[in-house]
């Protein structure tokens, strides 16, 4: 039964601290040169709020032409971010930002589509 205990807590602490180890700080060089690497860097750009507030000609300097516009709703544009350890080719996640009326960034959200 200890065996079992063992393996459940390694799992659990696997789930938490993978995504941890695995996140690095966005580099806009990497984001636009290397689509695989994005994957990694959306938790900086979205847990500090990197985006949050700039226009949409900031947020293009920022990121790039490499975008689906109006994805989700009108306002909105996504950029592939596919999970390099990810086998499925069917899965990958978009990095979706919300601009407001004004084009200005009001939220940004990392989905499994």
């Amino acid at each position: 039964m200890p065996i079992i205990y063992t393996f459940i807590f390694a799992i659990i602490c696997y789930t938490i601290i993978n995504p941890i180890i695995r996140s690095k700080k966005f580099e806009k060089k990497e984001w636009i040169e290397n689509i695989n690497s994005r994957y990694r860097m959306v938790n900086d750009l979205k847990n500090n709020d990197l985006l949050i507030g700039k226009t949409k000609n900031e947020v293009l300097e920022i990121l790039g032409k490499d975008f689906n516009e109006n994805c989700w709703i009108k306002d909105t544009w996504c950029f592939t971010a596919y999970d390099p350890d990810n086998y499925a080719p069917l899965d990958h996640y978009e990095f979706i930002i919300f601009f407001d009326e004004n084009g200005v960034v009001k939220k940004v959200v990392h989905q499994l589509v």
